[in-house]
């Protein structure tokens, strides 16, 4: 039987931390005020939050927290890359726990979402209470070279979609499709720029869904804002491995996480997050309750995704370690 989407829970505040290192970062509390403590983590890295997140969550049991990283969503400047790296995201989330006032929280986060909420589980662990995850994903080279290069998962199974991405890299350059982007986004003519990033994110759209709908498509890569800071910072990020050492993750990570009641949702056809990641996770964290989704690709809007979170994320006190 499947569960309905809630209703956008109710804002509750919003605000700006104080500015740091140039920074100044958007949040909002959601649900209800006396409610169990969860932070979301959005993925891109720069994609930033939408309240429509919170569809998944009752907001009359959770406290929800959202929070745009550096550069992402409503957070300031817009777009920007300096002191933008993954331990600057973890200092800021740590300062906005601290801010609100919470002791431990819940943390749910998928793609880059899941990444970070294990980099800071890591750092953390007195803080968090359950992680529930999904399409983890740790910046290694072979998962990189899934979407973005020639050859890759990507290319094999959208082709047409892969050849406009890779169309404005020269020959030259397509053995490391990441940098000849960044480059483009320098571009000196505006034009070459806009295109650059446009085409950047629109890999990673076309391909998240198990069914590429192109109106659906088009409407998600509508706003420039969003495509300039998700192009940019994903790219940063990505040519420097997201800032973090995946391999000494899952090496770390059993002794790390142990207190930590974990779910991991993995689908089957997910391309830009490999069900490979999480069968290592799930290795090296024993007692991480991995589900398998059958029929989904990469976006929690994939109606077998959408389900496999709803169970998850409300059914509290199921997983221990």
């Amino acid at each position: 039987m499947s569960r309905p989407l809630f209703p956008v829970a109710p804002l509750l505040a919003s605000g700006y931390l104080p500015e740091q290192d140039g920074h100044e970062i958007y949040f909002e509390t959601r649900g209800t005020a006396g409610g169990t403590p969860l932070l979301y983590l959005h993925g891109g890295p720069g994609s930033g939050c939408s309240p429509d997140i919170t569809r998944l969550l009752d907001g009359d049991r959770n406290y929800i927290v959202l929070m745009d990283q550096r550069g992402a969503g409503q957070s300031r400047p817009h777009g920007s890359l300096s002191h933008n790296t993954t331990q600057h995201l973890i200092a800021d989330i740590e300062r906005l726990r601290t801010h609100l006032g919470i002791t431990q929280w819940r943390i749910f986060g998928g793609s880059w979402g899941a990444t970070l909420a294990v980099a800071y589980a890591m750092a953390h662990q007195g803080h968090v209470s359950e992680m529930v995850l999904y399409g983890l994903f740790l910046a290694r080279q072979k998962e990189l070279e899934r979407l973005y290069y020639p050859g890759g998962v990507a290319a094999s199974l959208f082709p047409e979609v892969f050849d406009d991405f890779i169309a404005p890299v020269p020959e030259s350059l397509r053995d490391d499709p990441i940098k000849a982007y960044a480059a483009l986004f320098n571009a000196p003519d505006p034009h070459t720029r806009s295109a650059a990033l446009l085409c950047w994110t629109r890999l990673e759209k076309a391909v998240s869904r198990l069914i590429l709908e192109y109106d659906a498509l088009d409407a998600e890569l509508s706003d420039p804002d969003y495509v300039l800071a998700h192009s940019l910072i994903e790219n940063h990020y990505f040519q420097r491995h997201g800032f973090i050492n995946g391999d000494a993750i899952l090496h770390d990570a059993s002794a790390r996480l142990r207190s930590i009641p974990t779910t991991l949702i993995a689908s089957r056809y997910d391309i830009v997050c490999p069900m490979e990641t999480a069968m290592e996770f799930v290795r090296a964290v024993p007692h991480a309750r991995l589900q398998i989704v059958a029929d989904a690709g990469h976006t929690w809007r994939d109606p077998a995704n959408t389900q496999a979170l709803l169970d998850a994320l409300n059914a509290t006190g199921t997983n221990t370690p």
